[in-house]
C-alpha cells in the first residue's frame, strides 16, 4: 500500500502519527502538493490518500471515496487567500490572477466566486513559480497551502493589498463550509486488495486519535516546516474540519453544483462513501470508529 500525504501542513492532524511513526502502518507514505498527489494517483503510484476535491469530480468513476476524512472549513480556512489590489467584488473580468499549479479545487472555487456570486469571469493565468506576493503584471494572486499562511501573516508584503480568504467567501454567500481535499482509494485497488484499504482506513483514524492526544506535537511540527509563531499555528488549525460529516457533505455538493454548471466538471459525483466490511481487515486488526 502506498498512501498518500499532503505536504502541506494542515494534514498534520490527520497523518502526522503515521509520518512520525507514532502509529504502526504497514506501508509507504508519498508526500507531495495536492497536485503531485492527484497526478501520481492517476498515474498508479499512489493506491490511496487525500487528492484535491475537484480532481475528485472529474476522476470518481476510477475512485472509492473513502469515510470519515476531508479537508476543509466551517468559517475561514486562512491557506487559500487571494491577495488583490482591490476588493474582490470590485474586481471585473479584465482582472490578471496569478494562480500556481499546486492544486486544483481552489482555482475553481476563485471561478465560482468570481462568476456565480459577482457576475465576472476572471483572467486567471497559471505561473510557475510559488507566488510571495502579487507578481508584476497581475492584478491579483491565489496563494494556497503554507505559502498563504505565512503571507497572511506578513504585514510587509501585504500593504497596501486587499486580502480575501476564499473559505470564509464561500461559507458568506452559501451558508456552508468549504471542502478542498477528500480522501479516496483507487478504484481498481480497493476491488482486489480491500484489506489493504481497511487498514488504511484504520490507521488513518489512529493517527487522528494520536494528534487529537498530541496537539503540541503537530504545532511543533507545523512551526518546525513554517517558522510561524505557535498561536498563529493553533489558531489555523482550530479553523480547520477533518470530519467528513453531512455539511461537509452538502458544502461539497453545492460546490460541485456549481462547478458542472460552468463546465469544469461532467457532472456532480456521488458522494456515498465506501468502508471496507470487517471480514476484509488482516487478521489482529480492528474495526476504526466512525467518529475518531
Amino acid at each position: 500500500m502506498r498512501l498518500g500525504s499532503i505536504s502541506f501542513i494542515n494534514s498534520l492532524p490527520v497523518d502526522l502519527g503515521i509520518t512520525s511513526g507514532a502509529v504502526p502502518f504497514r506501508g509507504q507514505t508519498v508526500p507531495g502538493d495536492p497536485a503531485a498527489l492527484n497526478d501520481a494517483m492517476l498515474a498508479g503510484s499512489v493506491d490511496a490518500g487525500p487528492v484535491s476535491a475537484l480532481w475528485y469530480g472529474l476522476h470518481a468513476r476510477d475512485l472509492v471515496l473513502l469515510p470519515d476524512l476531508a479537508i476543509g472549513s466551517r468559517s475561514g480556512v486562512r491557506s487559500v487567500l487571494l491577495f488583490a489590489r482591490a476588493p474582490l467584488r470590485e474586481l471585473g473580468g479584465s482582472t490578471r490572477i496569478a494562480v500556481t499549479a499546486q492544486g486544483k479545487t481552489t482555482p475553481v472555487l476563485l471561478e465560482i466566486l468570481c462568476r456565480a456570486r459577482y457576475g465576472f469571469k476572471p483572467d486567471t493565468e497559471v505561473v510557475p513559480e510559488r507566488l510571495a506576493g502579487v507578481p508584476e503584471g497581475f492584478d491579483a494572486a491565489l496563494v494556497i497551502g503554507d505559502d498563504a499562511l505565512v503571507l497572511g501573516t506578513s504585514r510587509a508584503r501585504t500593504e497596501g493589498l486587499h486580502v480575501t480568504d476564499l473559505g470564509e467567501e464561500w461559507r458568506a454567500w452559501t451558508g456552508t463550509p468549504a471542502v478542498f481535499a477528500v480522501w479516496v482509494a483507487r478504484r481498481a485497488f480497493f476491488e482486489t486488495r480491500p484489506g489493504e484499504v481497511a487498514a488504511a482506513i484504520e490507521a488513518l483514524a489512529r493517527s487522528r486519535r494520536w494528534a487529537a492526544e498530541n496537539p503540541a506535537a503537530v504545532v511543533d511540527e507545523a512551526a518546525r516546516r513554517t517558522g510561524l509563531p505557535r498561536p498563529v499555528l493553533e489558531g489555523y488549525f482550530s479553523a480547520l474540519s477533518y470530519d467528513f460529516d453531512e455539511p461537509m457533505k452538502r458544502g461539497l455538493k453545492l460546490y460541485f453544483e456549481h462547478a458542472a454548471r460552468l463546465g469544469f466538471v461532467p457532472a456532480v459525483p456521488s458522494l456515498e462513501t465506501v468502508r471496507p466490511s470487517p471480514s476484509a481487515l488482516p487478521a489482529g486488526a480492528s474495526t476504526p470508529k466512525d467518529r475518531p
